[in-house]
């Protein structure tokens, strides 16, 4: 039996939970209207209200070649993630770029009307677990929104873009958010992004690059890393012990730099950071959780082993990003791991962790 065909035949034969499958395209504003009042019903058919998909700035498909993607039903959902990539469990989540709209009250108007055609349009269908999304412009109102979706058993966390927020995410006007999701028992995802705007979002570095490559390699991990630095110096899991939270497409390997780099920093200046009761490493150990995408390509496979090995397989989730131009297929991860890695510990990262990480029983 070939290689690839022995790797097929194990993901088939393992539960796999994907933690970032998008929905970016599969809502379109004609649907989002449906669930609007006027004005913001005329303002989604006349106005372009998807600033983190567009990617206007740059050119992420190569001028057509690169092929795009889409998921714009439950079937297409079943054909291509569940029968096509043997995933059980796709988490959709409806990436939109809400933080970058300048107007606070369409925002929140557009989050609640996007998380309605998620769940009427691909949840209530179908078997399948989502992420709501909130505007984080407007705390109180995110908050109110997550309590909403605390009523609906197939969302199974927030989702939180982690990108042009100020101040960052771990600043205390957030905690009301933080509160809801956690008395609600569910996961904070955060999730970064690169297309359109980012060029002048944080830092201001980005205004430098001449190429997509640049900021797509960059983008996620500036947030992510901005994100996890607010979180844990401000006390965010000390406040919220019970609340987990998860990095999506960012891939794994700045994540034992910065846990070791908030160490130091912590020991060396612990009056800055003065609600923590024990070490950054500690928090985000406990509490934090880490999509495998985008995997990373090291010229030595065995470093790949090496980094997972570190963070630990109940820190590793699966995910694929699906159906973005770079998305993983769940290959790439069971490949590595079935180099070196037990049968226990694959279906860990595979399943078992992005399971208890969103509360799903398998």
């Amino acid at each position: 039996m070939s290689q690839q065909a022995s790797g097929a035949k194990v993901l088939e034969e393992t539960t796999i939970v994907d933690a970032d499958v998008h929905l970016s395209r599969g809502i379109s504003p004609e649907e989002m209207a449906e669930h609007l009042e006027e004005p913001y019903k005329s303002r989604t058919l006349s106005e372009y209200c998807y600033p983190a998909s567009s990617g206007s700035d740059w050119d992420p498909y190569m001028g057509g070649k690169i092929q795009g993607r889409n998921l714009d039903s439950p079937e297409t959902v079943q054909q291509d993630l569940v029968e096509d990539l043997h995933i059980d469990y796709p988490l959709l989540n409806p990436l939109m770029g809400l933080p970058k709209l300048p107007d606070t009250d369409l925002a929140v108007e557009l989050m609640r009307a996007r998380n309605n055609v998620l769940i009427e349009k691909f949840l209530d269908p179908s078997d399948f677990y989502g992420l709501g999304i909130v505007a984080t412009q407007d705390p109180e109102a995110a908050a109110e929104e997550i309590d909403r979706l605390g009523d609906e058993d197939q969302i199974v966390g927030i989702f939180v873009e982690s990108f042009a927020q100020n101040p960052p995410l771990g600043d205390s006007s957030y905690d009301v958010m933080y509160e809801a999701a956690e008395k609600n028992d569910l996961t904070i995802a955060f999730h970064g992004g690169a297309a359109t705007g980012f060029k002048y979002d944080f830092p201001i570095q980005n205004q430098g690059a001449e190429q997509f490559l640049e900021i797509h390699t960059l983008a996620h991990l500036w947030q992510s890393t901005l994100a996890l630095t607010s979180l844990i110096v401000e006390g965010v899991p000390e406040k919220f012990p019970d609340l987990n939270f998860t990095f999506l497409e960012a891939g794994i390997s700045w994540v034992p730099y910065m846990m070791w780099r908030l160490n130091k920093e912590y020991s060396i200046r612990r009056s800055e950071a003065p609600l923590l009761e024990k070490s950054p490493e500690e928090y985000i150990r406990d509490q934090f959780y880490f999509a495998s995408q985008p995997l990373g390509e090291p010229n030595n496979p065995e470093n790949m082993r090496q980094m997972i090995d570190i963070l630990g397989t109940e820190s590793v989730m699966f995910a694929s990003d699906y159906p973005h131009w770079d998305f993983d297929h769940p290959d790439e991860l069971g490949q590595h791991l079935q180099q070196t890695f037990t049968a226990a510990e694959r279906k860990q990262v595979l399943g078992e962790t992005p399971a208890e990480a969103f509360g799903i029983n398998l």
